[in-house]
């Protein structure tokens, strides 16, 4: 369901609270009707520093998918969104870390539920709908029930965001990390450190993990990513990667997508130590066998025993994007990192930080040998139908910018 905004309160106390939302970030507009046009740049110029800056579907989205939040408000007008509507509403929610906030231009069909649309080009709505909302529950503070987890993993809830994965010697796009979410019909959508860790704790991860493969590799195969050359990574428990029959129906569903095994990475993500050093040694070498990619979660100095773990058969080592986040303010930090990229590097496996949400943090990581970049200064996770949209823009840019 679409809200559309009313025009309560006075003229004045109105803009005073817009204002506060605006911010000096400033507005970006998608419009094709000089109507709105006209009315979006005649609220803004009430707000002293205030920019609009107008583009098609296709620039916003690009815009809007990394960082920095260099807009408070994204206006699109429903007649010329592209196509990208529901992208570019999944780009701008709070499940993706964003700080923009989307509105629609005019009454629209949308499989949105949470999206605000303002129904007429008058100054009044639009400055009612640029004040700050408190009508929504974080989802981080909603409760969510077991019956609701098993719901999803037996509907369609449960579905995925590709995250890219780029080399930083030359800009490459490598790889797509998928992601799991739960997109509950009357939470919204929840990110995966709600629902997860709940999961695994019924004893769910296999049916989890198995769903998300399986849609993951339908995608890798289907209209919006085949053709692309980029690989994937897929996320498996310790507990699952250790069941010889999780593996089977790994390779069975690749199989059935017809997709090459070298083209799959397996990340293995550690809820809990590894205790069983041979049993995991078994799980990764049979992988290893089928020519599947192996990658290393979370690295970090919290990890135990981690020197023997990397000397199992893993080929990539992802780095912690909370230490990545804090090399520049801690140096202890900093040596772990250059020091561990110099052991993995060592063991010939390619290593990749997480988490770089900066151009300071980016050269950091390229000084101390990181091969591989993921975080929000490359792009947030994306709905599947901008992935596209943003390889063809990735690879047009030479720079950052």
């Amino acid at each position: 369901m679409v809200v559309a905004v009313s025009t309560p309160g006075s003229f004045f106390a109105a803009r005073k609270r817009a204002a506060r939302a605006v911010d000096a970030r400033g507005l970006l507009l998608v419009a094709c009707s000089p109507d709105w046009t006209t009315t979006v740049h005649a609220v803004a110029r009430e707000f002293e520093g205030v920019n609009v800056a107008a583009c098609n579907a296709r620039e916003a989205l690009v815009r809007v998918a990394a960082t920095p939040d260099r807009y408070s408000h994204l206006l699109v007008e429903n007649c010329c969104d592209g196509g990208l509507l529901d992208a570019l509403a999944d780009l701008t929610s709070r499940a993706s870390g964003s700080e923009t906030e989307m509105l629609m231009l005019g009454m629209g069909a949308t499989k949105r539920q949470d999206l605000i649309a303002i129904p007429s080009a008058n100054p009044s709505s639009v400055r009612e709908a640029l004040m700050p909302r408190s009508d929504r529950i974080p989802a981080e503070q909603a409760e969510i029930r077991l019956s609701d987890l098993r719901d999803a993993l037996r509907g369609s809830m449960i579905e995925t965001r590709y995250q890219p994965i780029v080399r930083m010697s030359d800009r490459r796009p490598m790889a797509l990390e998928s992601l799991a979410r739960l997109n509950h019909p009357a939470l919204g959508m929840i990110m995966p450190d709600r629902f997860v860790p709940q999961i695994e704790h019924a004893g769910l991860a296999a049916e989890l993990t198995e769903r998300v493969s399986a849609c993951t590799f339908a995608d890798m195969v289907g209209p919006y990513l085949a053709g692309l050359d980029l690989r994937v990574t897929v996320n498996f428990p310790l507990d699952v990667i250790l069941m010889p029959d999780a593996l089977a129906r790994l390779e069975g569903q690749r199989d059935a997508a017809g997709l090459p095994a070298d083209r799959v990475i397996v990340e293995l993500t550690e809820s809990r130590p590894v205790e069983d050093f041979d049993g995991l040694r078994v799980s990764l070498e049979m992988l290893r066998r089928l020519g599947y990619r192996i990658a290393i979660d979370d690295v970090g100095p919290a990890v135990p025993r981690l020197a023997p773990l990397l000397d199992l058969p893993f080929t990539t080592l992802k780095l912690d994007k909370e230490l990545v986040q804090r090399i520049e303010s801690d140096p202890e930090i900093d040596a772990f990192l250059a020091r561990t990229t110099d052991e993995a590097h060592k063991r010939g496996l390619i290593v990749v930080a997480e988490g770089v949400e900066t151009l300071s943090i980016w050269n950091r990581m390229r000084e101390i040998g990181v091969d591989d970049a993921q975080g929000y200064l490359v792009a947030r996770p994306l709905p599947i139908s901008a992935v596209p949209v943003w390889l063809e823009a990735w690879i047009k840019a030479t720079s950052f910018g």
